[in-house]
């Protein structure tokens, strides 16, 4: 799902659009809905099995996503030094190192627009004890829709404020609550039931995908503001059934595209946006025009970029949990 936000992100900033093509392409953005929803079934299901100290899951948690974003973020103050890609300052550098930008609807974006989303992933690492606690408290279904009801109170609220264009409002963890809490339902569901939603018939999921997709067009297109901020719903309906649909068709050199992009899917989220905007300060020096023809580089060189990236992400990531492993004992 994060490569999917990545050519989302790269097409909706890359080019001015018809304002009913430009809503078209922020069904793109669904990808969020669908990736919070798989981090709530992911990490709930890694502690059914598998439980660990709060402390152990931060440091899990932080090393494998913190460690590769400050990274990247760091050699994109550098490449700012000499190329005017951002505006490059202490405050907005330490943001993100002390991880304040979230709070900050002027920090939030710098050094990439798409890094936001890193805070709403981490706000749901720190207080995954909480949400774990709350549903030690309430059964499978009151859970469920306590969830949906906090979510549409936040979204109400930010309406009533009038916060609804802020992205430290419109991304913070309550937003998503709903999400991240119907993953965990599902995870426990296959662990007590053998619940597979992923195996649902091709009809039903053609269904949900034209009924999703056209619920959450038609509150984007026809009532505004209100409409946009309430059709996360069927917009992760529809887009998650629609992922399932194509995977399901079992189309063989597409799956294995699937498969070889999920392994570098951190990697191109987090370095796309550098990578288009070397391309478009590149355009620029040349006096070449930007176009549509030149998404295809920019997209290959964010794959051809991603691959050895990850790897040190690998090794790095592997470097740091074996020093927070051996601390205990070299203590001793």
């Amino acid at each position: 799902m994060p490569c999917s936000l990545s050519l989302y992100f790269i097409i909706s900033r890359a080019f001015p659009c018809p304002p009913v093509f430009s809503k078209a392409i922020n069904f793109g953005g669904t990808g969020i809905h669908t990736f919070i929803f798989a981090s709530g079934y992911g990490l709930f299901l890694s502690h059914l099995q598998k439980p660990l100290p709060y402390r152990e899951f931060l440091k899990k948690r932080f090393t494998k996503i913190y460690i590769p974003y400050i990274l990247v973020v760091s050699v994109v103050a550098l490449i700012s030094l000499f190329i005017p890609l951002y505006k490059n300052s202490w405050n907005h550098y330490f943001s993100h190192v002390f991880l304040y930008k979230m709070f900050d609807n002027d920090l939030i974006g710098t050094y990439g627009y798409q890094l936001w989303f890193i805070s709403t992933i981490i706000q749901f690492y720190l207080l995954f004890p909480l949400i774990l606690r709350f549903r030690e408290r309430i059964p499978g279904n009151a859970f469920l829709l306590a969830g949906l009801l906090i979510s549409w109170a936040w979204a109400t609220a930010i309406l009533i404020l009038h916060k609804e264009e802020f992205r430290n409002w419109n991304s913070f963890f309550l937003m998503y609550l709903w999400e991240f809490m119907l993953g965990m339902y599902c995870a426990e569901r296959y662990l007590k039931k053998k619940y597979e939603f992923w195996k649902i018939r091709k009809m039903r999921l053609i269904g949900q995908t034209i009924a999703g997709v056209g619920i959450y067009s038609l509150m984007a297109l026809k009532f505004g503001a209100i409409g946009k901020t309430f059709n996360d719903l069927p917009g992760l309906f529809g887009f998650g059934a629609l992922c399932i649909f194509i995977y399901s068709l079992n189309i063989k050199p597409v799956n294995r595209f699937i498969l070889f992009t999920a392994g570098l899917s951190y990697s191109i989220f987090l370095i796309h946006f550098l990578v288009l905007n070397l391309f478009q300060a590149a355009c620029r020096a040349m006096g070449i025009s930007w176009s549509w023809v030149i998404l295809i580089p920019v997209l290959t060189c964010c794959y051809l970029a991603a691959i050895p990236l990850q790897r040190l992400f690998g090794h790095l990531t592997g470097i740091f949990t074996a020093r927070l492993q051996n601390r205990p004992v070299l203590n001793k």
